[in-house]
């Protein structure tokens, strides 16, 4: 058996994405996939076992990513809600200027592929969210943001930023801005 290439892999799950953003989920065919790659069909599967395997994957993959790049270069010693809102400004911007990434986002939110049996992707999501789940956590042992589940609140905000992604080539910066504050304003305790 061919042991997997994590680079390769990588490349796999991007071509994957551009080519969503294209041709939507259910365009994706493996075969066209492995073309675009460069590889044998084959070869995707020694990756990723189906279709579904690598759609799930795919999303796992995106929301890690895209914690993680939101969470970068983060001010540590500043306040709590300049730190939190400096974050929603880095996802807002990395979304903005990564339309594909909202694209399957919304696609995959609404597709078979994010029903029935997928208590593993249910945990590697809650992993990778992690980062975000402390920083509502922090927030709320500090009594700024309101006690409701960590889950929901993630769910409006990434909702709300879904939308305002969308637009942010419309606005202005403070127009962002003032987004960002009436985020922060549903989630605050004032």
């Amino acid at each position: 058996m061919r042991t997997k290439d994590e680079l390769k892999e990588k490349m796999i799950l991007e071509k994957a994405l551009t080519m969503i953003s294209k041709i939507g989920l259910s365009g994706l065919k493996m075969s066209l996939l492995a073309k675009e790659v460069g590889v044998a069909t084959g070869t995707i599967y020694i990756y990723f076992k189906d279709k579904k395997d690598l759609i799930n994957n795919l999303y796992v993959y995106l929301v890690k990513k895209e914690t993680e790049l939101s969470f970068e270069n983060l001010p540590k010693d500043v306040p709590f809600k300049d730190r939190f809102k400096a974050a929603l400004r880095n996802y807002i911007n990395r979304v903005a200027t990564h339309p594909e990434v909202q694209v399957f986002f919304e696609q995959y939110a609404r597709s078979p592929y994010n029903e029935g049996d997928n208590e593993a992707i249910i945990a590697e999501e809650d992993k990778a969210l992690k980062p975000l789940y402390e920083l509502i956590e922090t927030g709320q042992k500090e009594a700024l943001i309101k006690n409701f589940s960590s889950h929901l609140i993630i769910m409006m905000l990434c909702g709300a930023v879904g939308e305002l992604s969308c637009q942010v080539h419309n606005l202005k910066d403070e127009e962002v801005t003032v987004c960002i504050d009436m985020m922060w304003d549903a989630i605050a305790i004032h």
